[in-house]
């Protein structure tokens, strides 16, 4: 069973780590860190070019976009090697506004799952605010959470390490789309292109659209879910990527789109139906999408018992539908095993006190980032809790109930207090199982 902190300690993790995770890494292969060695490099390479040449482009990628337009080719690179923000894009033409609403107009089913989901409301949500808000709003939780620098309201004079860079103010800042947190032209438009999974010619679509490989590939998630930080000597600190390559499910061939951006059938493009992958992200941080990665299977020693007896029970908790690490990403995330028993009439019978069971991964707030200890369940990994509560012999008989049930935290419930959240920002019932038993 894990302990919690001090309540100074989890103060502390709410107003450093939570903001970590929410930006402050430099670049997400492996456990690579930012350097003064990848500084230079950069350098060397920022004044070439950005696309491909257009001589060497597949003739599909040469073709003019339209009368007096230029000629198309799409970056070499869809993010950055490092978390930074993704340069200042202009609307690709014919299209006006970069805004999530422009692309509703003809891609109405993609917008509204979009619209459901974690990351349109990445820059919003309340959890992200309360962190952000704790520590003065630092400028790098905006690199995942407002990718684009069109949404940054200033921008930092130099190398942002843990937001301690002056700021000046972007006379680009787009206070609407900054609304729309990781949207659309986040992913989807780069240089004056949109692109996508393949490239379609100008007569079918209205505007181009060019292939980008990384959709396909873990690139397209590794950006913003797998992060080192500076100093790390052990894991990276968010180890989302890094976890599926480990897993069965890697190795199978199953990447993160398959699970969080399956095909669905629709409209894809104004009346055009057709199989397309799904925006909804299962549907962000929802019960129902959380739960999809577990299955609790419950054993209970006796149907029935004499009082003054002992009710025993093992509990099952299985990792069987995600590729990751349960809870994965944020170390504040954790997961709670709780067994209760209930006796007639619903309430807490005489001398059962709730018994939980945390899943959760402890790491050092400051560098070199020590993970101190990993409960949490692996890719097809299986754990057992054992229960056991004795009837007193002064307990009323009749039907009484075993609870067990299994809880997401976002934070704990003190992390959240401390940051003037409320338990339903930060909390959702994954599973609730509820087992009678007669006690005579």
């Amino acid at each position: 069973m894990m302990s919690y902190p001090s309540r100074a300690e989890r103060v502390h993790w709410v107003s450093v780590a939570l903001a970590l995770v929410l930006g402050c890494s430099l670049v997400w292969q492996g456990t690579a860190t930012a350097s003064d060695e990848t500084d230079e490099a950069e350098e060397k390479t920022k004044d070439a070019p950005t696309t491909t040449s257009t001589a060497d482009a597949p003739e599909a990628q040469r073709k003019p976009a339209g009368p007096g337009q230029p000629l198309l080719s799409r970056p070499q690179r869809l993010f950055p090697t490092r978390l930074k923000p993704i340069p200042h894009q202009d609307p690709p033409a014919p299209l006006l506004s970069l805004s999530a609403q422009t692309c509703n107009a003809c891609h109405g089913e993609v917008h509204d799952q979009w619209a459901s989901s974690g990351h349109a409301t990445a820059a919003t949500n309340p959890v992200y605010l309360a962190a952000t808000d704790a520590l003065g709003n630092p400028p790098l939780c905006r690199e995942c959470h407002l990718p684009l620098q069109n949404q940054r309201v200033s921008l930092a004079r130099g190398p942002a390490f843990l937001g301690s860079t002056a700021q000046e103010a972007n006379p680009d800042y787009e206070p609407s789309l900054a609304l729309e947190g990781v949207t659309c032209a986040a992913c989807h438009v780069r240089d004056g292109v949109i692109l996508g999974p393949r490239t379609l010619p100008t007569e079918a679509a209205p505007h181009r659209v060019l292939q980008a490989s990384e959709f396909r590939d873990v690139e397209a998630c590794a950006f913003c879910h797998q992060l080192a930080l500076p100093g790390a000597k052990e894991h990276p600190f968010i180890d989302t990527v890094g976890e599926w390559q480990r897993s069965p499910f890697s190795q199978a061939g199953i990447s993160c789109q398959d699970c969080h951006m399956p095909r669905v059938s629709g409209i894809i493009a104004g009346s055009r139906y057709a199989a397309f992958a799904s925006h909804l992200g299962l549907g962000g941080r929802s019960s129902e999408s959380l739960r999809r990665a577990i299955t609790l299977e419950v054993e209970l020693s006796a149907a029935s018992l004499e009082r003054g007896g002992s009710i025993e029970a093992s509990a099952r908790l299985m990792n069987t539908g995600a590729g990751h690490a349960v809870p994965t990403g944020d170390p504040s995330h954790r997961l709670e095993v709780r067994f209760e028993v209930e006796g007639p009439g619903g309430k807490a019978a005489k001398g059962a006190e709730p018994e939980s069971h945390w899943l959760a991964r402890e790491v050092d707030t400051e560098s070199p980032f020590t993970q101190r200890s990993d409960t949490r369940l692996q890719p097809m990994e299986v754990r057992s809790f054992d229960f056991k509560h004795t009837i007193p012999r002064n307990q009323d008989p009749g039907r009484f109930t075993l609870r067990v049930s299994v809880h997401w935290w976002a934070v704990s419930l003190e992390q959240a207090k401390a940051t003037s959240l409320e338990q339903e920002d930060v909390h959702h019932v994954l599973v609730d199982q509820r087992i009678p038993f007669e006690v005579f």
